[in-house]
C-alpha cells in the first residue's frame, strides 16, 4: 500500500494506485535480475530483452541502480515507515543517487573513474560496441533525479508540494521521449543533441532501461496521488470524469497522428496531391470523435444525475415520512449547535413545538450536550448514550441517544435521535430491586442454595455453599452437581431428579454426601424443587443444602462411645486391649495410631501401632524399630505430653517440626513418608497418674483435627485408660500368682540343695573335735559355697521381682565400650581356660561410647557368657563383639555349641522356663535378667540360632550423648 491511505475507496483508479507500487518494484527487480543472469552467462538475448533494431543493452550498473531504485521505492512507499526500512530504503536511494553523479562526472569530466567495468568486466568488453559498461548520459541524469527523489519521497513544501514529484516527472518525460523515438524508429546519432555537447558523445537509452524508468517515476507520483495529475483524475466530479474520458485521447491522439504523418512521409506521399488537407481531415476526424464521446459521457452523466436527483426526491418524501412519523425525537444540529430539524416524536417528548424548537441550542433540551455530540468518529451512529433529557416543563427524564454526522455540501450536520426510556428505567430498577432482593437473600441465607441447570451444571451459587465444599465460586460454577456429589449417592439423587422431570413430584428431600475439593465427604441436608416457565416448561432447579456433618460426626461419636465400652471389656488381656483401643481409632477418627504404655518412673513397657493401610502400619512398625527411643526423650511430643499430663492438639504439622524430631536424614525421610497433617497427643490416664499416651495423626485423609475432635479422643482415651488399666491390673495380679508359685517351687526346690548341705557340713562340724574343726576346713568350705548360692538365688529372685515390678533401678553413665566388654570377658577367663575354651573379643573401629549402668551391664554379659560357656563343648569358642547400629551399638555373644530348636527360641527369656533338652542348671533367670537390664536401658536384646552350628545372642545399647533422656524405651 502507499502512503496514502485510499483503502475505504472504491474507484478502480484508486484500487489501480494501491497496487502500482508493488507491481513496478516487482517488474523491475525481476529484468534488473535477468539483465544480471544475462551478463553473468553472456548472454545478449537476456542483456537486450528487446530484440529490435537500436533497442541498446542495459549495463551491469543500470541493473544494479534499477534493482536497489525499485526497492527502495518499495520500503520507502509504505508507510509508517519503520527505522530499519527506512534506513535501508535510503542507503539504496544513496546508492543510485552515487551512481548517477558518478557517471555523469565520467561523461562531463571526460574521465574513467573505474566503475563501468567493476562486475562482469570480461562479458562487458565482448559485448558492449561503444564505451564498455557505461550507462548512457540521459540513463546517469535520471538516476541522479530518481535517486534524489527517493531520498526526499515524503519531504513537503510549506505550499503543500512534494519536490520528489516533479524529479519524478521529469523523469518520466525523459524516459517517454526515448520510447516515443523507439516507437517512431527515430534514427539514432552519436552526436550531441543540443545542450548536452558536454557529455561527448551520445548514446540512447536501452529501450527497457526507458521503460522501467518511467514506470518507476509513475511509482513514485503514485505515493502522494492527491496532487497534481493525479489528483485530478481521482476526482468524482465532471472535471475528474471528462479528465478521465480525455486522458487517453490526449496520449494517444497525438501519438497516433504523428505516426501517420510519419508514415505518410517514409511512404513518400509528403508531396503528394491532397495530402496536407488529408492530414488536417484526419486530425479534425480524431478530434471530432473525443468531442462525440466525451459529449456522450456527459449526456450520460446527466441523465443519472436527474435519475439520483429523482430518487432523492423520493427519499427525502419518505424520510420526511418516516421521521414524522417516527416515536423517538429526532433533532438536526448545525455546527452552531443549533436545532435545524425537530419532528413530531420531539414535540411530544420535550414538549415544545417545532418553531419554539427550532434554532435553539441543544443545550436546551439535553443537559451536557458535549458528551453527545463529541463522541469519537468511529463510534458515533454506533453507540447508545444514555443522557438526561429537559422537557418543556424543566422536568429532567433518562433518555438514550445516538449521534450520526451528515455531510451536505461541506458542511457538517449532526443528527441525534433520541428516546424517552422513562418507563424501562423504572421497570428496570423494579427488575433490579426484586433481583437485588433475591441475590441477597440468596446469597446471604446460612445455608448452601444453588441454581441448578436442567443438565447438572451448577448456574448460581451462594457463598456457604462454596465454603461447605471448599471450591470458589468460579470452579463450582464449572462444574455438575454431579460431579460434587459421592458416587455411592448419585443414583439415589437422579432418581429424584427424573421424578421432579417428569412431574411426579414437586420437591424431595433427602441426605447425601459431596465431595468436598480436598477428597473428604460432606454430609448435607438436600432440598430441591423445579422451577417452570408461564407455560410449565422446565426452567432450572433450585436448591438448599444444610450442613449436617456436625450432626453426623456426634452420632458417630456417640456410637463410638456406645460401642467402645463392651469392646474394651471384652478382654483382660493388655495386648488386646491395646489393639481394641488402636482399631476403634483408625479409621473413624485417625489414619494412624500410636499407643504407648509407660510405667510410674516413665519407662515405655508396651507399645501398639495401627494405621488405615497395611503399608503405613509397616512403616511405623520400621520406625519404631530402628528408632525405638527417640519419640520419648524430653522434649518430644510423646514425652511432654506424658510428663506433663495435658494434651496437645496440632491442626497443622509444621515441617519445622518434623526437622527439629529427626535423629538423621533416614529418619527424617520416613517421618515424611508417613505425612502428617494434624496430630493429637493425649494421656492415657487411670486413677490419678498417667500410664501411657496416645497419638493421632491424620495424612491421606486431608481431615484437620479441631477442638470437638480433641474432647472425644479424650473421653475414648480415658475410657481406653481404664480398661488398660483394669487389664493391667489383672496381668499383673496373674503374674504376682504366677511369680509367687514360682518363688515357692523355687524355694521348695532350688534351695532345699545349699540348705542340705549346710545342715550335713554342719553336723559334721559338731561331731569333730576342735582341734579336728580346725585342721580340716571343708564343711566349712562347702558351708560358705552353699550360703553363697543360696544368696546369687535370692538375689536373682529379687531381680525379676524389681523387673516385673517395673523397680528395676539404673544409674547410667558414659562408659567406653571396649573397656566394658574386656571386664565383662575377664571375669570368664579362669572359668574359661578350665574348660579349654578359647574367649575372643571383637570391637569394631570407631564404636561409640554406651550410656550405661556398669554394675548392671557387666551383670547382663556375665549371664550370657556364662550360658555360653555352659554349652560350648571343650575347644569351643565364644566370641564378643560390639559395632555401631544406628543410633546404637549391637554387642553379641555368639558361642559354638550345639544351638538351641527352634521351638525354644520364644520361651528364651521367660522367667524360670529351661529347655527339656539342655542342662537342668540354675533357676532359669538368667535370661529374663539379661532382657529385664536391657530394657532398663531402652535396648533390645534378641538371640539367633542353628542348630549344630551355635548361638548368637544380640543386645543393643544406647548410645552416650549429652541429650540423653531418662525416659527410654523398654520393649
Amino acid at each position: 500500500m502507499t502512503a496514502v491511505r485510499r483503502s475505504g475507496s472504491s474507484h478502480p483508479l484508486d484500487r489501480v494506485l494501491d497496487w502500482l507500487v508493488p507491481a513496478v518494484s516487482l517488474l523491475a527487480i525481476l529484468v534488473a535480475t535477468t539483465t544480471l543472469l544475462g551478463w553473468a552467462t553472456a548472454s545478449e538475448r537476456a542483456v537486450r530483452i528487446v530484440s529490435i533494431p537500436g533497442a541498446g543493452m542495459m549495463m551491469p550498473n543500470t541493473a544494479l541502480a534499477l534493482l536497489s531504485m525499485a526497492t527502495a521505492l518499495w520500503l520507502l512507499s509504505k508507510r509508517p515507515v519503520g527505522r530499519a526500512r527506512l534506513l535501508v530504503g535510503w542507503s539504496l536511494a544513496s546508492l543510485v543517487l552515487l551512481v548517477g553523479v558518478l557517471v555523469v562526472i565520467e561523461y562531463v569530466g571526460r574521465v574513467d573513474l573505474g566503475i563501468d567495468l567493476l562486475v562482469f568486466r570480461r562479458t562487458v568488453l565482448g559485448m558492449s560496441p561503444t564505451i564498455p559498461g557505461r550507462p548512457s548520459p540521459m540513463t546517469a541524469v535520471n538516476l541522479c533525479l530518481m535517486g534524489a527523489s527517493l531520498l526526499l519521497l515524503h519531504v513537503r513544501t510549506r505550499s503543500g508540494w512534494y519536490p520528489a514529484r516533479l524529479l519524478a516527472f521529469t523523469v518520466a518525460l525523459v524516459s517517454a521521449q526515448a520510447l516515443i523515438g523507439y516507437v517512431y524508429l527515430e534514427e539514432l546519432s552519436h552526436d550531441p543533441p543540443p545542450g548536452l555537447v558536454a557529455f561527448g558523445p551520445f548514446t540512447a537509452m536501452a529501450v527497457h532501461t526507458a521503460l522501467l524508468l518511467l514506470l518507476l517515476a509513475l511509482g513514485v507520483l503514485s505515493v502522494h496521488p492527491e496532487l497534481g495529475l493525479m489528483g485530478v483524475l481521482r476526482r468524482r466530479d465532471a472535471g475528474g470524469v471528462m479528465a478521465r474520458r480525455l486522458l487517453p485521447a490526449a496520449v494517444v491522439a497525438p501519438l497516433l497522428v504523428w505516426g501517420v504523418k510519419l508514415f505518410s512521409e517514409r511512404m513518400g506521399l509528403r508531396g503528394a496531391p491532397f495530402s496536407t488537407s488529408i492530414f488536417a481531415l484526419i486530425t479534425v476526424a480524431v478530434f471530432l470523435g473525443i468531442l462525440v464521446r466525451s459529449a456522450n459521457a456527459l449526456s450520460r452523466m446527466d441523465s443519472r444525475q436527474r435519475q439520483v436527483e429523482q430518487s432523492l426526491r423520493v427519499s427525502e418524501a419518505r424520510f420526511s415520512g418516516i421521521v414524522n412519523n417516527a416515536a423517538d425525537a429526532i433533532l438536526t444540529i448545525d455546527e452552531a449547535k443549533h436545532v435545524t430539524l425537530f419532528n413530531a416524536g420531539a414535540e411530544r417528548i420535550f414538549g415544545y413545538s417545532a418553531s419554539e424548537a427550532l434554532g435553539r441550542p441543544l443545550d436546551v433540551f439535553i443537559q451536557e450536550p458535549r458528551v453527545l455530540l463529541e463522541m469519537p468518529a468511529g463510534r458515533a451512529g454506533e453507540e447508545r448514550r444514555r443522557l438526561v433529557g429537559l422537557r418543556k416543563s424543566g422536568e429532567g427524564f433518562p433518555a438514550e441517544a445516538t449521534v450520526g454526522d451528515v455531510r451536505v455540501d461541506g458542511m457538517r450536520l449532526q443528527v441525534v435521535i433520541l428516546r424517552d426510556i422513562s418507563a424501562r428505567v423504572r421497570a428496570e430498577e423494579a427488575r433490579r430491586n426484586r433481583e437485588e432482593l433475591f441475590r441477597t437473600a440468596f446469597e446471604h441465607t446460612p445455608i448452601g442454595s444453588s441454581l441448578v441447570a436442567l443438565d447438572g451444571h451448577l448456574l448460581m451459587v451462594n457463598s456457604a455453599l462454596c465454603s461447605m465444599v471448599g471450591y470458589s465460586r468460579e470452579e463450582l460454577l464449572a462444574r455438575t452437581f454431579q460431579d460434587i456429589t459421592h458416587p455411592d449417592d448419585l443414583e439415589m439423587d437422579m432418581g429424584f431428579v427424573r421424578r421432579l422431570l417428569n412431574g411426579e413430584l414437586g420437591t424431595y428431600q433427602l441426605e447425601k454426601r459431596y465431595l468436598h475439593k480436598h477428597g473428604h465427604s460432606v454430609d448435607v441436608l438436600l432440598t430441591a424443587s423445579l422451577v417452570r416457565d408461564s407455560r410449565g416448561k422446565p426452567l432450572h432447579f433450585i436448591s438448599q443444602i444444610q450442613d449436617i456433618s456436625e450432626r453426623k460426626r456426634l452420632e458417630l461419636d456417640l456410637h463410638m462411645l456406645s460401642e467402645a465400652g463392651p469392646r474394651l471389656a471384652s478382654s483382660l488381656d493388655p495386648a488386646t486391649t491395646l489393639s481394641t483401643v488402636s482399631r476403634l481409632l483408625v479409621p473413624s477418627l485417625s489414619d494412624f495410631c500410636i499407643i504407648a504404655m509407660l510405667d510410674e518412673a516413665g519407662k515405655a513397657m508396651r507399645r501398639e501401632c495401627y494405621a488405615s493401610t497395611a503399608e503405613k502400619t509397616r512403616l511405623l512398625e520400621a520406625l519404631f524399630e530402628a528408632y525405638p527411643q527417640v519419640p520419648f526423650r524430653r522434649g518430644h511430643l510423646l514425652a511432654e505430653v506424658f510428663q506433663t499430663g495435658h494434651s496437645i492438639l496440632l491442626n497443622e504439622v509444621p515441617l519445622k517440626l518434623l526437622e527439629s524430631s529427626a535423629e538423621d536424614a533416614r529418619h527424617l525421610e520416613m517421618m515424611m513418608r508417613l505425612a502428617p497433617m494434624s496430630m493429637i497427643v493425649v494421656p492415657l490416664s487411670a486413677r490419678g497418674h498417667t500410664v501411657g499416651v496416645v497419638a493421632l495423626g491424620m495424612s491421606e485423609s486431608g481431615r484437620r483435627y479441631g477442638a470437638r475432635d480433641l474432647a472425644l479422643v479424650e473421653e475414648v482415651a480415658r475410657r481406653a485408660a481404664l480398661a488398660i488399666d483394669n487389664s493391667t491390673l489383672h496381668s499383673q495380679s496373674e503374674q504376682a500368682t504366677h511369680l509367687r508359685d514360682e518363688v515357692l517351687r523355687i524355694v521348695a526346690h532350688d534351695l532345699r540343695s545349699p540348705l542340705n548341705v549346710i545342715a550335713l557340713s554342719t553336723g559334721t562340724l559338731m561331731k569333730r573335735s576342735p582341734e579336728e574343726r580346725a585342721s580340716d576346713s571343708r564343711p566349712l568350705v562347702s558351708i560358705q559355697k552353699a550360703v553363697a548360692r543360696a544368696t546369687a538365688l535370692i538375689e536373682d529372685l529379687l531381680d525379676v521381682a524389681r523387673m516385673q515390678g517395673g523397680k528395676l533401678k539404673v544409674e547410667r553413665r558414659s562408659e567406653a565400650t571396649e573397656a566394658l566388654l574386656q571386664d565383662a570377658l575377664e571375669l570368664h577367663r579362669a572359668l574359661a581356660e578350665a574348660r579349654s575354651i578359647h574367649l575372643q573379643l571383637e570391637v569394631a573401629p570407631g564404636v561409640p561410647a554406651v550410656f550405661v549402668d556398669k554394675d548392671r551391664v557387666l551383670q547382663l554379659f556375665s549371664n550370657l557368657i556364662g550360658n555360653a560357656l555352659k554349652f560350648t563343648p571343650m575347644g569351643g569358642l565364644v566370641t564378643l563383639s560390639a559395632e555401631p547400629w544406628g543410633g546404637m551399638v549391637r554387642c553379641s555373644v555368639r558361642d559354638t555349641g550345639s544351638g538351641i530348636p527352634a521351638k525354644d527360641l520364644p520361651h528364651l527369656f521367660e522367667p524360670f522356663w529351661q529347655a527339656g533338652s539342655r542342662s537342668k542348671e540354675g533357676a532359669g533367670l538368667g535370661l529374663t535378667i539379661v532382657k529385664g537390664i536391657t530394657d532398663a536401658h531402652g535396648g533390645h536384646v534378641w538371640v539367633e540360632s542353628r542348630p549344630g552350628l551355635g548361638t548368637t545372642f544380640y543386645v543393643a545399647l544406647p548410645v552416650a550423648k549429652e541429650t540423653a533422656s531418662a525416659i527410654d524405651w523398654h520393649v
